[in-house]
């Protein structure tokens, strides 16, 4: 499929010098809030764990975008997930490395699908199945992400959305790699590159 979409959106672009080379990306969104979110810990036997707790729905969205081939990767904070922010990250998005041609992997979320969404034109979105978000390699860091914000109380949302840019910075390309590197994505992608080379 990839193949066909190579030749169909990407190899058009390039012959007019409009991008000089392609590349894939998977996208998902996050939510963090407020709210404590809890994990295990590790007691003596028979102790139950204390912490402070508190239960504010107040939440924050982050937008990440990864590249699992190197680990690049891009992210925005919103305050929602709804057709206006996603058509504004892909717009933003489309301005980083815009040489680039992305394809992007999304899951079926009906703001991913609205007809009024516009796409810029160094970007293809591609819909993975339904309800399988096992496909989707973002998945991985957003856990990771959990478990670094567990216990933590946020007094405020511009605490919450501060913690949540200077975390998602703090990855690095390899770091990312390492996390959404599926073999099966990384194959396919190495298979297409050598058929096309």
């Amino acid at each position: 499929m990839l193949t066909f979409l190579l030749q169909r959106y990407y190899a058009p672009l390039a012959a007019k010098g409009v991008v000089s080379h392609w590349k894939v990306y998977y996208q998902d969104e996050s939510r963090f809030g407020l709210m404590t979110v809890l994990r295990r810990a590790i007691t003596l036997a028979g102790i139950k764990p204390v912490g402070a707790y508190q239960h504010r729905f107040i939440y924050r969205y982050c937008y990440g975008l990864v590249e699992p081939l190197t680990g690049d990767h891009f992210f925005i904070t919103a305050p929602q997930v709804n057709t206006l922010y996603f058509e504004y990250m892909l717009e933003e998005f489309s301005r980083h490395q815009p040489q680039v041609f992305k394809f992007i992997f999304v899951d079926k979320a009906g703001y991913h699908r609205a007809k009024a969404l516009q796409v810029p034109q160094n970007i293809r979105l591609v819909y993975l199945p339904s309800s399988n978000p096992e496909l989707n390699p973002v998945e991985r860091l957003w856990g990771d992400m959990k478990n670094k914000v567990a216990f933590h109380n946020f007094s405020h949302e511009q605490e919450l959305e501060a913690w949540i840019t200077n975390t998602a910075k703090s990855y690095g390309q390899r770091q990312i790699a390492s996390l959404t590197g599926y073999p099966y994505i990384l194959e396919a992608i190495s298979k297409i590159t050598t058929s096309i080379e």
